[in-house]
């Protein structure tokens, strides 16, 4: 079935085949993610701002559901007035998010897809540490994935010391871990770049929102 996506994860395939013979497959996977996560750099900068800017806005939100609750058509006054000024705010962040996700689809999308524009995705012919990237490691194991999933552990567990908010959000970061052993080593090795840089990325634009 076509997508309207397709001719971005066509354009994007070529451009790792491009990097994979200065690379090698999967160093041209890192390259490219890493390059596509640095273009994206000033939306995280917007995204980050619009969360500081909702954490500010909360309280008083629950100040004016709190003081109004039973007075609903005043409390629905009220909320109008504040999403009309000082509410907008709540939204700041939202777009940047939007604009990243399908960019963030096709790249994930290039990674765990057969086919490319009709044709074998010859990204997961190739191999890492003797693994092809096409592999699925609930279907054959292997030292590459395990090694992968070491790390994405890591990435996780630095991520999950870092949450603020209830403790049971902690383990959503090792959802990636789960999910990565039922698609392609290829995903897997995406996801292990995407979330490391989403990691610290939101480490050090959240120091400098800090100070």
């Amino acid at each position: 079935m076509l997508s309207f996506l397709d001719p971005f994860i066509t354009a994007a395939y070529h451009l790792v085949a491009f990097l994979a013979p200065l690379t090698g497959t999967a160093g041209a996977i890192v390259a490219f993610v890493l390059i596509i996560r640095l273009c994206l750099h000033p939306l995280a900068r917007i995204q980050i701002r619009g969360e500081k800017a909702r954490a500010e806005i909360m309280p008083k939100l629950k100040d004016i559901q709190d003081k109004h609750r039973g007075n609903p058509e005043r409390l629905n006054q009220e909320l109008a007035t504040f999403y009309g000024g000082e509410g907008k705010g709540m939204f700041a962040g939202c777009l940047p998010m939007l604009i990243q996700l399908p960019i963030f689809s096709v790249m994930y999308r290039l990674f765990l897809s057969p086919t490319v524009a009709g044709q074998p995705n010859q990204l997961l012919t190739h191999t890492l540490l003797g693994t092809p990237l096409g592999t699925v490691f609930i279907s054959s194991p292997t030292i590459a994935a395990v090694c992968l999933f070491a790390l994405m552990a890591a990435v996780a567990t630095w991520t999950a010391i870092r949450m603020t908010g209830p403790k049971y959000l902690r383990i959503l970061p090792y959802a990636s871990i789960v999910f990565a052993m039922f698609v392609p080593l290829a995903a897997g090795l995406y996801l292990l770049t995407t979330t490391a840089w989403t990691a610290a990325e939101r480490a050090l634009l959240t120091r400098r929102r800090e100070k």
